[in-house]
């Protein structure tokens, strides 16, 4: 089972980008130092080995820190 991650750097949600698939937990996201004090907004799913897709997560928001 695999994890995919979407993030967004700024003010429109509508604008996701697709980040990161992994198969262990946690993942850690990394942001250029320009992103600082900016929101993140992260979304995810799981996806099983056959690729049945789960649902959409609801959506986490976090200041990137310094």
């Amino acid at each position: 089972m695999s994890t995919r991650h979407l993030v967004l750097v700024d003010d429109d949600p509508t604008e996701l980008t697709f980040l990161a698939v992994d198969t262990r937990t946690p993942f850690l996201a990394s942001f250029d130092g320009a992103d600082a004090g900016k929101t993140a907004h992260h979304m995810l799913r799981r996806v099983s080995t056959t690729g049945e897709k789960g649902p959409w997560s609801e959506t986490a928001s976090a200041t990137v820190g310094a």
